[in-house]
């Protein structure tokens, strides 16, 4: 399996995971998780071009009042290893979270953390997903949460390795 599909799979998991978490987009509307491989994508952003006659050409695409995408989960692949001679692969992940919480008691932490820990309680009592990769009982499940006051957005991140099979060797006399 590739370490693209990995994060695929990972961030359908993590949506259907916390599909019963409702929270907020930016213009407080109620809003699901929704997870992006690697990065979050750009913004794409009406950009307007002005002829000889001044008047505006709009050359690339872009929602009206586009806003950023809270809440979300990124799974970015952060580093991995072959194993040569087992034909498996360790990929550590990191899923990083991200919402909007403008409530004044400033509780988006504890928000962040319970989605922390449905996911950990997920991958902790059932460590294989989707019958093609499995959480490495070797290493922790490591989280983190954002020190610094952002409000009213909140993050935070949790790091897990899996180990999802690479190739088998060939064996050229067999």
């Amino acid at each position: 399996m590739t370490v693209y599909q990995l994060q695929k799979d990972l961030g359908e998991e993590i949506e259907q995971i916390l599909k019963d978490m409702i929270l907020k987009d930016v213009k407080g509307n109620p809003a699901k998780v929704k997870s992006y491989p690697q990065n979050l994508p750009k913004r794409l952003q009406k950009i307007q071009e002005f002829t000889e006659e001044t008047e505006e050409v709009d050359i690339m695409g872009g929602e009206e009042g586009e806003e950023d995408p809270y809440p979300y989960c990124i799974i970015r692949a952060d580093s991995g290893n072959i194993a040569t001679t087992q034909g498996a692969q360790a990929v550590n992940v990191v899923a990083v979270i991200g919402i909007f919480d403008d409530d004044v008691n400033c509780l988006g932490h504890q928000v962040i953390l319970n989605m922390l820990h449905k996911i950990a309680e997920r991958f902790t009592m059932d460590p294989v997903l989707k019958d093609r990769y499995r959480l490495n009982c070797n290493t922790n499940i490591n989280w983190i949460l954002d020190p610094e006051d952002r409000y009213p957005y909140y993050f935070g991140a949790m790091e897990m390795t899996w180990d999802t099979f690479f190739v088998g060797r060939e064996d050229k006399y067999a």
